[in-house]
């Protein structure tokens, strides 16, 4: 059984907007990251600098995968 998908120029736009959206709020948390580990550097010695990277990376990994897989769809 062969089923062809025809997506229109508006749903394509939508998860244009979408993908672009997601995009935006995870610049949002690692900007707020990046803060919190500039305040743990400074006062409170770096202690926890590496758990907040972490999460850093995975946010950013998190991000990259859902980009990828969205771009996937729109071509």
């Amino acid at each position: 059984m062969n089923q062809t998908v025809t997506r229109t120029a508006n749903d394509i736009a939508d998860e244009a907007l979408e993908a672009v959206g997601y995009g935006q709020e995870q610049s949002k948390w690692l900007s707020a990251l990046l803060i919190a580990i500039r305040l743990d550097a400074r006062h409170n010695h770096g202690r926890n600098v590496a758990d907040l990277a972490s999460l850093g990376q995975y946010l950013a990994d998190d991000c990259a995968n859902y980009l990828e897989t969205q771009s996937g769809t729109c071509s």
